[in-house]
């Protein structure tokens, strides 16, 4: 059986080594995370990590693609519940807190990557191309597109959209230092006084 022109088994052993590299970049650092160290945790010679991944730079990419495809499995729902814009502005920063709390070594390895990663032309973690479909999901965590809404509807007052959008994902991931050091880090408290925060910043009068 194949899907994407992949067997069953090859998907496997793909998952296998991008959740290993997750594990191994959280430990030591994605400069110090080679292909060798990697296929070592997943308990397979280098050649087998190449020939899923032609180089680290597919790797990386792979990593980040699972990274957003899992993000979006668990907040998008969250967001489809909600009726109001104001109900998924709460619902996305509490989802997001909740992900990221219950994936603490994939932001890890996620920000270690956004602070040190360059392709070889140069290219920054952000400028990796992404498929379609994911490119499709990511759309549907547009916090930009909440707001907006909200003011649109009358919910919330007047303010500057991309600036308000930019300092709640600021306060969202700014945690992740604080969880990737404090392995008692409350998120669930942390997301709730966020959401208290920015409902009185955002709530029209």
């Amino acid at each position: 059986m194949r899907s994407n022109d992949r067997t069953f088994t090859e998907h496997a052993r793909r998952t296998q080594i991008i959740l290993a590299a997750i594990e191994v970049i959280a430990e030591i650092g994605y400069a110090q995370a080679s292909i060798r160290k990697i296929a070592e945790r997943v308990g397979v010679a280098m050649s087998v990590v190449l020939y899923h991944f032609a180089n680290k730079d597919e790797l990386v990419r792979e990593i980040l693609n699972h990274a957003w495809a899992e993000a979006i499995d668990t907040v998008v729902p969250a967001l489809e519940r909600e009726q109001t814009a104001a109900g998924r502005l709460r619902a996305y920063i509490i989802a997001n807190a909740d992900f990221i709390q219950s994936h603490r070594m994939q932001f890890a390895a996620v920000l270690d990557i956004g602070l040190s990663y360059r392709t070889a032309d140069g290219e920054l973690m952000d400028r990796l191309e992404m498929p379609p479909d994911l490119l499709a999901g990511i759309a549907k965590l547009d916090l930009k597109a909440i707001l907006r809404e909200g003011q649109e509807t009358g919910e919330f007052g007047e303010f500057d959209v991309a600036r308000t959008a930019m300092a709640i994902t600021g306060a969202i991931n700014g945690a992740v230092l604080d969880i990737a050091r404090d392995p008692g880090f409350d998120m669930d408290g942390y997301g709730k006084e966020l959401v208290a925060l920015f409902d009185r910043a955002t709530r029209r009068g």
